[in-house]
């Protein structure tokens, strides 16, 4: 996971870094695997659900989704959803 980095999940929802680390940190989600040559993620939610992170170009993001650098990252703060 880099700085900065955004995320599209299979379940239609943006996501930035800091909302990753902050799931796990939570235990919202377990890492379960990572592919350090793609980049993606796979972690398993408390649904028991296995999500699939990809790393995205900031330029594929939604227009109206709405992102906010903080302190470590970026968090994906309006307009998530890529569900059309």
């Amino acid at each position: 996971m880099g700085v900065g980095t955004i995320y599209r999940g299979s379940d239609g929802e943006y996501y930035g870094d800091v909302d990753l680390w902050e799931r796990f940190e939570s235990g919202v989600w377990t890492p379960q695997c990572w592919n350090t040559e793609t980049g993606r993620e796979w972690v398993e939610t408390q649904d028991d659900e296995v999500l699939c992170l990809t790393p995205i170009a900031r330029r594929s993001v939604a227009e109206e989704t709405h992102l906010e650098r903080v302190c470590g990252g970026i968090r994906v703060v309006a307009g998530q959803s890529i569900r059309r």
